[in-house]
């Protein structure tokens, strides 16, 4: 019993761990939504997604941590910007973007986005 007190303490204290924004993540700026015009002066470097919840944190805390992970992960590819295509509140984050299967989580997060660098940068 003291063994399984000890686990449900350690998952407890992980899933109260913030994700901290690197330098380079910084740098990108995240937006809902960019212009054909404006698409032309970028390259898709890939597609992030990050995911949170089922923890002791609020909705609002989940939102800014997946912004976080997705402006780190945007940087690691070199990006600038990434424009999200999918936000979800309410999902469960172990499973996929789309699937309707209601957890019971309210402070579940699911974002999936696209990240881009500027053309003239990849020269």
């Amino acid at each position: 019993m003291k063994t399984i007190f000890i686990f449900a303490s350690f998952l407890l204290l992980i899933s109260c761990a913030n994700i901290k924004l690197s330098e380079a993540g910084s740098k990108v700026q995240i937006i809902q939504q960019i212009s054909i015009s404006d698409l032309k002066h970028y390259q898709s470097v890939g597609d992030i997604d990050c995911k949170f919840g089922f923890n002791a944190k609020s909705s609002t805390t989940n939102i800014k941590q997946c912004r976080i992970e997705l402006k780190n992960k945007a940087a690691e590819l070199g990006a600038e910007i990434v424009v999200i295509a999918h936000q979800k509140l309410g999902a469960n984050p172990s499973f996929g973007v789309g699937q309707s299967y209601n957890t019971g989580c309210p402070n579940c997060i699911s974002m999936v986005g696209t990240a881009y660098r500027s053309i003239q940068e990849s020269r």
